[in-house]
């Protein structure tokens, strides 16, 4: 795949996870991709059914003609678990947080920094995201081509228009593509969240573990705020109504409370970003979180 470059976001991206990686705190990162996972080793343990992205050559060909299933072998082995980012796509993920910061560039640096930062202990990571020409997934890989290849086809999908379905049909379609554990890193906003039903929860976290970068929209309350859905800045006497302005306060807490109130217990974490300098922290918080040490 030819990509034409113009700026660099991985130099920006290696400049800031280098702030993640000189931090105590970073260490956290490192565990949570190591466990005692089932791979190839000189140490057997059990049959299981074969299901799809497993390798076929620890098919037990024996053991499944006997019981007329599909069986592999398993075996323990210190594994690391791929990565699997999704990310929210849309005209509403081009606009502005309440700092004036771009929720893409945002989006583009979460993405950039977090994968950067899993590629350096050599996990494969992928990406899977939705645009105008329909659903797509990356493979499963690692290094610096791959890291800027999938940085590229993100800001594309963002930008080229609206999905051809919402965010909740692609974390459906990538959650059942997969029977196997990852760590899933889920980029979107407060919409994309309102999505997540019970269902869909239950779903994504049946074999991952979740984490989420929220990223905020500006209010629609605030001066010289700019309505994507209109195509045009809102009326100046929103800003100055401090009834409103309370009103659509209200409301973000009561989707906030709602987002915790079905995440939390199922163990999905969520940190809200404004500005690109606190993504670094809202990583450290996500893992830290889950590893239940704050």
């Amino acid at each position: 795949m030819s990509i034409n470059i113009n700026y660099d976001y991985l130099d920006r991206v290696r400049k800031m996870a280098t702030l993640c990686t000189k931090r105590k705190t970073s260490a956290l990162l490192d565990g949570d991709y190591h466990s005692l996972q089932h791979g190839r080793s000189l140490d057997f343990d059990d049959l299981r059914e074969y299901h799809m992205g497993d390798d076929v050559n620890m098919i037990d060909w024996k053991s499944s003609s006997r019981v007329g299933k599909t069986l592999i072998r398993r075996y323990f082995a210190d594994r690391k678990h791929n990565v699997l980012f999704v990310g929210d796509t849309g005209l509403k993920m081009t606009g502005d947080t309440p700092a004036g910061e771009s929720k893409e560039q945002i989006a583009l640096m979460a993405f950039g920094i977090s994968a950067y930062l899993v590629d350096k202990q050599g996990v494969s990571y992928a990406l899977s995201c939705c645009g105008p020409n329909g659903h797509k997934m990356t493979p499963f890989l690692s290094g610096a081509g791959h890291l800027e290849e999938m940085i590229y086809s993100y800001k594309d999908a963002i930008e080229s228009g609206q999905p051809t379905q919402s965010f909740a049909d692609t974390l459906w379609k990538t959650a059942s593509t997969f029977t196997r554990h990852m760590v899933m890193i889920i980029i979107t906003d407060a919409e994309g969240l309102a999505q997540m039903t019970p269902g869909l929860i239950r779903r994504l976290t049946y074999y991952n573990d979740v984490y989420i970068f929220k990223i905020e929209d500006a209010m629609l309350t605030s001066e010289n705020t700019f309505d994507l859905e209109d195509s045009r800045y809102t009326d100046p006497f929103l800003s100055i109504c401090g009834d409103l302005r309370q009103q659509e306060t209200q409301i973000r807490e009561h989707m906030e409370q709602a987002a915790i109130r079905d995440l939390t217990p199922n163990r999905i974490f969520f940190n809200n970003i404004s500005r690109e300098e606190e993504i670094v922290d809202a990583l450290i918080w996500l893992f830290a979180r889950r590893k239940g040490t704050i």
